[in-house]
């Protein structure tokens, strides 16, 4: 049986990312996690699924997570910063927050993928 899509949601950061995910409903099926970069590719193997729909903000390692993500699951979309702080702009910024943003962007199809990954 095909597994349930997720919209799963990246704030990631030099040393860490925070991860969450929405279903189709926009119920949280996972709850605000923080996962050290170095566990990340173990994690990712073992939690996400080749049904899943991912995104992250561009950052300076948004490339590397991407490359990661690519072949685990259904796509990945690398969002531009600006245009995801237009869209969700929130009084409090927490890491959490960021997160639980991006996922409903995903799910609803709000986040447009711009860049291309030049394969590097």
């Amino acid at each position: 049986m095909e597994p349930m899509p997720r919209y799963v949601g990246l704030d990631v950061h030099k040393h860490y990312l925070m991860v969450a995910a929405l279903d189709e409903t926009q119920r949280l099926v996972m709850s605000p996690c923080k996962i050290s970069m170095e566990r990340f590719a173990e994690w990712a193997r073992t939690q996400l699924t080749s049904a899943d729909q991912v995104v992250l903000e561009a950052t300076t390692n948004a490339w590397e997570v991407y490359n990661l993500l690519a072949p685990l699951v259904a796509s990945v979309k690398v969002a531009h910063p600006m245009f995801v702080k237009l869209i969700s702009s929130a009084r409090v910024k927490t890491d959490t927050r960021d997160t639980l943003h991006l996922a409903p962007l995903l799910q609803a199809g709000l986040i447009l993928s711009r860049y291309v990954n030049c394969g590097c």
